[in-house]
């Protein structure tokens, strides 16, 4: 969904609020790591006893024993994850079913007072199975007042007519429900994602396809919350027979993805479920999935409600692929996977590394290894993080020996890249508990002083903290994280200029160069560093050539010894 600030900005010209005050602090930090992660429990079910440390979460954070069991309930998806992993960090897990195990509650009637209490956006997902799952706004925007802006219940009552409606980031906004179970979740992973964002999926009964087959970027934990839905997920079919296509997107935008292509893709159906209320599934990342509603009756009561926590690893780059990646651009090294590309916002998950042994396509596809990130300040001792970075940074560097034993960089190199990684994930999991502890606290305030939106209209105190305004700024914090982890990578620092620099150096857009045409080298322009290793150049003439390999190019200018930043990164947007 699109964020409506623009236009309610235009209409209302207000200013972003300042953010709300975190609750966390050094005394609840240090009381919760007494409680160390427990051994991991036997894959069948949760104990039924509430855990320790989860009881001790709850009474710190919330007056409920709800979020107590599901502070329980990411404990053992954590476990579960973490058994299914080898000792060089590498992971295959697979999904994850478990009757009745959560009391989290959010009807229909919670929905429409969320919609009339906030200003919330909302998508709408298409339902062809013959297309990828593309999103569109839900609602319009009335008119220039507040209320036109806002989008209201009707439309999403209209809009689940034509296909499910989704609230992505639900719980940042939602504060007194959704926030604390999703803080719940981001501290029981305990640092094994750099954040949780959790969205929230309303279907209506009788939906033949509430989501066409399509695969994710974050491993997810469903929660059925009302309703029912029947989900089916597939192994991850083999990448290979399309390189060029993500793993972590297929059946999205314009890529293709129907059940009879996953099996001849090599999918095989894994779990066939229908989720009821209080279920939980967990769908590991790359996992195809495809839902329906056709056992829902049609009441607003029968409306299957789910949330999706999304354990974002692979978004904040918090991976072995983009760990390597980085690595490699930070010490100026090519990188056999895009060779002669420099561009650290190219998509890595496509192309030459989807053609390796299944072996290595899963160590660099997984998630970095629990350890690195921590929850609370001081959970781990300074001996036990150190020994942390050097191993991860042993394992990635036999890794992209691996990969291509032409480059070798010393371990040196890769404990930076760690380090730089570690400091980057550690910003953006801070960031997203203390926006969940900013919507807690703003859903708290309204309990005391009442609601937000009235109809007897809003001071400009109220109107700053809407979640529309409050939400961003995180957003932004988070996107700066990964920026500036881009720019490090970026930024190659090289020793000496090599003596075949012309025919070796990376090349980036915009480069001065000369390349081969028809036999003779003419002076040209870099036009486009391609995924395959080739090259687009513009000649002075202005005649465009495509596919120029590497071999057939020579660089004009020498580049600088002292720190060659190969390409500048780029604001996110």
């Amino acid at each position: 969904a699109v964020f409506r600030e623009t236009a309610v900005r235009s209409t209302l010209r207000l200013s972003l609020p300042s953010l709300a005050a975190s609750k966390r602090t050094a005394a609840t930090d240090k009381a919760l790591v007494l409680d160390k992660a427990p051994s991991p429990p036997p894959p069948s079910a949760p104990s039924e006893n509430l855990d320790a440390s989860s009881s001790r979460w709850s009474e710190m954070f919330t007056a409920s024993s709800t979020f107590a069991k599901t502070h329980g309930i990411f404990q053992h998806v954590r476990n579960h994850m973490v058994a299914s992993s080898k000792a060089n960090g590498a992971r295959s897990v697979g999904p994850l079913h478990q009757k009745r195990q959560c009391d989290l509650k959010f009807s229909t009637e919670d929905l429409k007072a969320a919609v009339e209490g906030e200003f919330l956006d909302a998508g709408q997902g298409t339902t062809n199975k013959a297309k990828g799952w593309k999103m569109r706004p839900v609602g319009t925007i009335r008119g220039s007042s507040f209320e036109d802006a806002r989008l209201n219940f009707k439309e999403v009552r209209e809009s689940l007519e034509k296909g499910t409606v989704i609230f992505n980031s639900a719980g940042a906004h939602i504060g007194d429900t959704i926030a604390p179970a999703t803080l719940a979740a981001v501290d029981a992973m305990s640092g094994y994602c750099g954040g949780v964002c959790t969205n929230m999926y309303v279907t209506r009964g009788g939906a033949t396809t509430s989501a066409p087959p399509h695969t994710d970027k974050q491993d997810v934990v469903v929660i059925q919350t009302q309703g029912k839905k029947h989900w089916r997920v597939y192994s991850p079919p083999d990448p290979s027979l399309k390189p060029h296509a993500d793993p972590f997107a297929r059946g999205k935008g314009t890529d293709d993805c129907p059940v009879h292509l996953l099996k001849e893709s090599g999918s095989e159906l894994l779990l066939d479920v229908v989720l009821e209320e209080g279920d939980v599934l967990y769908v590991p990342a790359r996992f195809p999935h495809t839902t329906d509603t056709i056992d829902s009756g049609p009441e607003e009561t029968d409306w299957s409600i789910h949330l999706t926590f999304g354990l974002d690893t692979h978004v904040w780059d918090l991976d072995f692929a983009s760990l390597r990646r980085f690595a490699l651009l930070r010490a100026g090294a090519d990188d056999a996977l895009l060779p002669g590309d420099t561009d650290t916002n190219v998509n890595i998950y496509a192309g030459k590394i989807n053609n390796l042994s299944s072996d290595l396509h899963e160590w660099l596809m997984s998630p970095l290894p629990l350890g690195l990130l921590e929850v609370y300040e001081g959970e781990a001792s300074d001996s036990d993080k150190k020994k942390a970075v050097e191993s991860l940074a042993s394992n990635v560097m036999h890794l992209s020996l691996a990969v291509d034993p032409s480059v070798d960089l010393p371990l040196s190199s890769w404990i930076e890249a760690v380090e730089k990684f570690r400091e980057s994930g550690q910003k953006i999991l801070n960031k997203h508990r203390d926006m969940y502890l900013a919507a807690m606290e703003e859903s708290e305030r309204r309990a005391t002083e009442g609601p937000l939106i009235t109809s007897g209209g809003m001071s400009q105190d109220k109107i700053d903290r809407l979640s529309l305004f409050r939400v961003p700024k995180f957003f932004e914090a988070f996107n700066e994280a990964k920026s500036d982890l881009r720019l490090w990578a970026s930024s190659a620092v090289v020793d000496e200029i090599p003596e075949d620099w012309p025919a070796t150096w990376p090349l980036k857009v915009d480069d001065q160069v000369e390349a081969d045409l028809g036999g003779a080298m003419f002076p040209a322009t870099v036009l486009k560093v391609r995924p395959d290793g080739l090259f687009d150049v513009k000649f002075f003439d202005g005649e465009v050539e495509q596919g120029v390999p590497r071999s057939g190019i020579e660089l004009r200018t020498k580049p600088k010894v002292e720190a060659a930043v190969l390409e500048p990164a780029k604001k996110l947007t």
